[in-house]
């Protein structure tokens, strides 16, 4: 429960930084929306997400505290480890080798693989629905990013680029 509040306090110390500084950038524009609304809304969704964690960890203190020392140690030492290293590696070099192939076979592919691969990674057994995930995510991507809010995406070379003509 201390990396949770630990972690917790690190990231409203950062979102409250990164919110102070989205509210300062100049609306330009003369509308509602501008260019920091986005990260401001973001950094507004992950401080209150942080707010409650740190909630949580304390409450689940108070509760061990009112219990006494009737946990051991050893459970209290396994928390603090990561559940599944081998899976933190494996989602590292997933990402890694996303980044890296993203400009060779643009958005659609890397991201339809890369989000293919992570569900299996997590535990999703179906084939099918691992690759629907993939199909239905780049989807909803390519409709919110490129189409409504005109923000370019990594088209690839060869193929790949023509491919991302026929969505974007």
């Amino acid at each position: 429960m201390q990396l949770e509040r630990n972690l917790s306090i690190i990231m409203i110390v950062f979102s409250s930084f990164f919110l102070v500084m989205s509210l300062q950038v100049e609306n330009r524009t003369g509308n509602i929306i501008s260019a920091g609304t986005w990260p401001a809304a973001l950094m507004i969704l992950m401080l209150i997400l942080s707010v409650i964690l740190l909630m949580r960890a304390l409450k689940v203190k108070n509760v061990e505290n009112i219990k006494g020392d009737d946990i051991d140690s050893a459970d209290a030492d396994n928390e603090e480890q990561l559940v599944h290293p081998k899976k933190f590696f494996l989602l590292f070099a997933v990402l890694a080798t996303y980044i890296f192939i993203l400009g060779y076979v643009g958005f659609i592919a890397a991201t339809i693989l890369g989000i293919f691969v992570m569900a299996l990674l997590f535990g999703m057994k179906s084939y099918i629905r691992a690759l629907l995930t993939g199909i239905l995510a780049t989807a909803g991507s390519i409709v919110l990013f490129p189409i409504l809010l005109n923000l370019p995406f990594p088209r690839g070379t060869g193929i790949f680029y023509s491919l991302s003509l026929l969505f974007y």
